[in-house]
């Protein structure tokens, strides 16, 4: 598992280090069956969403594309799949070679609503290895 956060934090969460987007110091495996699971999304959609979650700002097909290393159409179908679920918003973005491309975003509310949920997650896993350490 490829943590995102950087040497020395906590490989799950800390919500005490990023407020704006605290999901941006998730443990990216973690979180995409998070959303694997809470969302119903295939692999696709859930690797290109937690991307934008944990990079706490939009990005074009392209970038992602390129930042995840897979197929720029394989990007573009897991974000309309993920804009006809309401869980990206997108607009419009201007190229400096003209044509069109959007800007993609994880509306504010999906990410509080996910940060409620690794906050959870994150107490139960706690809960599980102190009862483990302590023999109970």
């Amino acid at each position: 598992m490829q943590p995102i956060t950087r040497p020395g934090l906590s490989p799950w969460y800390r919500s005490d280090v990023d407020q704006a987007r605290p999901l941006a110091r998730a443990n990216a495996a973690r979180l995409k069956c998070i959303l694997k699971c809470a969302f119903s999304l295939n692999e696709e959609e859930a690797h290109v969403l937690a991307y934008l979650v944990s990079r706490g700002r939009g990005a074009i097909a392209k970038d992602i594309a390129e930042a995840l290393g897979r197929n720029p159409e394989v990007v573009r179908r897991a974000l309309r799949s993920l804009h006809s679920k309401s869980l990206v918003v997108r607009r419009p973005y201007p190229l400096r070679r003209g044509g069109r491309a959007y800007l993609y975003e994880v509306p504010d509310n999906i990410v509080v609503a996910l940060t409620e949920i690794c906050k959870k997650v994150s107490e139960i896993i706690e809960m599980i290895n102190d009862r483990r350490n302590n023999g109970g």
